[in-house]
């Protein structure tokens, strides 16, 4: 699943500015065609919507990679639980990080400091998420072994 998320944000990076508009813009027309009649979904209408869902995309696929990051260093690195964590955020930084210099040399599209953070803060609701789930099933499973 890391790998398939990195891939996934890899190629997304790949796409030319009018590439990247373009599929996120297809989305968003089916996403606004659950809540509004298609005849409303104007251009400027997607256009209004397009840099918040690229944002909250940016987020979501870093806050993917966080939760994966997680569970596969808790799962093949056996360090304390807090180490892996931080190990997990601090790989999603440099890889937030490399995106926007891939994007900067590969396709000139201008890297963003912005994007970083929010990517990075995606990766540490992922990881936050998936510390959480891990608490709570310990929780469950503890509570079952002493009952």
């Amino acid at each position: 699943m890391v790998l398939a998320s990195m891939l996934m944000i890899f190629n997304f990076s790949e796409e030319s500015g009018e590439q990247s508009a373009e599929t996120s813009g297809g989305v968003i027309k089916d996403v606004l065609g659950v809540f509004m009649p298609e005849e409303e979904i104007t251009d400027e209408v997607v256009e209004k919507h397009q840099y918040p869902f690229r944002k909250v995309a940016h987020f979501g696929i870093f806050m993917l990679l966080g939760f994966c990051l997680a569970n596969a260093f808790r799962n093949t690195i056996k360090l304390n639980l807090i180490y892996t964590y931080l190990i997990s955020f601090g790989s999603v930084i440099l890889y937030a990080s490399f995106d926007e210099i891939h994007q900067a040399l590969s396709i000139n599209r201008g890297p963003s400091f912005k994007d970083v953070l929010i990517d990075s803060l995606g990766g540490l609701i992922g990881v936050c998420l998936f510390a959480l789930m891990i608490y709570l099933l310990d929780m469950l499973i503890n509570r079952k072994i002493r009952h």
